[in-house]
């Protein structure tokens, strides 16, 4: 009966054995994740890194606007003085003027440059946006490792203690066969050093859940969370972890993994590249710019002349609007710079900027081989942890059974203490073996399944 519990402890893990004591928080992997995305500050960084390309794009779409500016003035000027409506030098008196104008400029070509401009903004955007994206999935990626690294801790804990209860229980029945001189003190004492030997095992065991704990709540960014624990997903979750999954060949997840984030990001910043080429070219071209301007301007000192009656002139008052209409002028300008010798400046950025090209090429290139190799490994460790999963799980079966005769020749009085904490050894062995290759094969299928474009779930 003994044995059977301590085998069945591997399949019924969410028995209250493996639960949260105490009622504390219980977090399942999918709140786990969305949390750790929510507040993690490196996400929080490219989102900012996100509006300040949208500010970027924007911007680069208004550089197409003429620039508009307009101009006042106002000068009071004492002594000899110069009328700038006239032209004239006055003296002995104080002269006030004023001056408006309005004035509008664009460049209307220069070698497109505000097109690679354009163009550059936009997929610094997208880029920008896939690169959250790609913190995202390593947040995900690593949040789920963690998760089912407190699992499998959770399970080594739960073993110890089944272990630890069939230990108690054995050295009680031990203890009233040697009282009654049918085994050998030896046998309680073997037993006894086992039972030390498990319980400092659990010791370790409860400090590496705790630190897994303590490795997941640091990527969730908690500080303090009173009783925070995972939830333990129930036999039938993880018997679909195991059995629900089809192994796809790496070439086919390959295919679909190649529209994750981590290599749109390389793929827009070569587009970049290819754009910043462009914007180097663009300094080969002459510049061609347009601007018109309008303007007028009034002085107190102005005098408007008149003819008397006599025929004789004599001057007046220049009304203020009268003179802002009289003395406005308008102009417009077109103007053309053509470059013929800068030091080879132009030159030299067109050929740092092909160099930068191909740097980018080379970044797309190794950020896809880097991911083959990636589904390449975790596809062969999933393979791997498979079989030993099998293999452990058959050793489980056999160990069990052997154990399970060697405690009835031990109760019988046939076999020792050794030989029954071999037995029991063995088939420790065997369940840790097993544990680990569960959770490796769990957590390598859930990566593919991430390759795959598939939401981690338990």
């Amino acid at each position: 009966m003994k044995v059977r519990i301590l085998s069945a402890c591997f399949i019924l893990l969410s028995s209250a054995a493996c639960r949260t004591a105490g009622g504390g928080e219980v977090w399942d992997i999918e709140r786990c994740i969305r949390h750790a995305v929510e507040h993690n500050l490196q996400v929080r960084q490219g989102l900012n890194t996100v509006e300040t390309a949208r500010v970027e794009n924007a911007q680069s779409k208004l550089d197409y606007l003429p620039d508009l500016n307009a101009g006042l003035g106002y000068n009071v000027s004492f002594g000899r003085s110069l009328d700038p409506t006239t032209y004239n030098y006055v003296s002995g008196q104080t002269v006030q003027n004023a001056s408006g104008s309005l004035s509008l400029s664009t460049t209307v070509f220069a070698g497109m440059q505000k097109l690679h401009n354009l163009r550059r903004a936009e997929f610094s955007l997208m880029a920008s946006v896939q690169d959250v994206e790609r913190i995202k999935d390593e947040i995900a990626v690593s949040v789920a490792g963690a998760y089912l690294q407190v699992l499998y801790n959770k399970e080594q804990v739960a073993v110890s203690k089944v272990q630890i209860e069939t230990l108690e229980s054995q050295i009680e029945r031990t203890s009233r066969l040697v009282e009654a001189g049918s085994l050998p003190i030896g046998d309680r004492l073997e037993l006894e050093a086992q039972l030390a030997s498990e319980r400092y095992n659990l010791v370790n065991y409860e400090n590496q859940r705790v630190n897994a704990l303590l490795t997941l709540t640091q990527l969730l960014e908690l500080r303090d969370v009173p009783g925070f624990d995972v939830e333990v997903p129930d036999s039938a979750a993880l018997a679909a972890a195991m059995d629900g999954h089809d192994l796809r060949s790496v070439g086919e997840i390959y295919g679909v993994a190649l529209e994750m984030p981590r290599i749109e990001v390389t793929k827009w910043q070569r587009r970049m590249a290819e754009q910043d080429v462009s914007l180097a070219r663009a300094r080969y071209y002459p510049s061609l710019s347009f601007g018109a301007s309008y303007g007028s301007s009034w002085s107190d000192a102005r005098q408007r002349p008149q003819l008397g009656p006599d025929g004789k002139p004599y001057y007046t008052n220049y009304p203020f609007f009268d003179q802002l209409g009289d003395n406005a002028s308008s102009a417009l300008q077109f103007s053309m710079s053509v470059p013929i010798f800068g030091g080879l400046t132009a030159r030299n950025s067109v050929r740092k900027t092909k160099i930068a090209l191909r740097n980018a090429d080379l970044a797309v290139k190794l950020a896809e081989d880097q991911l083959y190799k990636e589904i390449q490994q975790a596809w062969t460790d999933a393979s791997g942890a498979l079989e030993r999963y099998r293999s452990a799980r058959s050793s489980v079966v056999s160990n069990a059974e052997s154990f399970r005769n060697t405690e009835q020749k031990f109760n019988a009085g046939a076999a020792t203490a050794v030989d029954y904490n071999v037995a029991k050894n063995n088939l420790l062995a065997a369940q840790s073996l097993m544990l680990q290759a569960r959770y490796e094969y769990i957590f390598k299928m859930k990566i593919l399944d991430f390759y795959r474009g598939v939401e981690i779930t338990l």
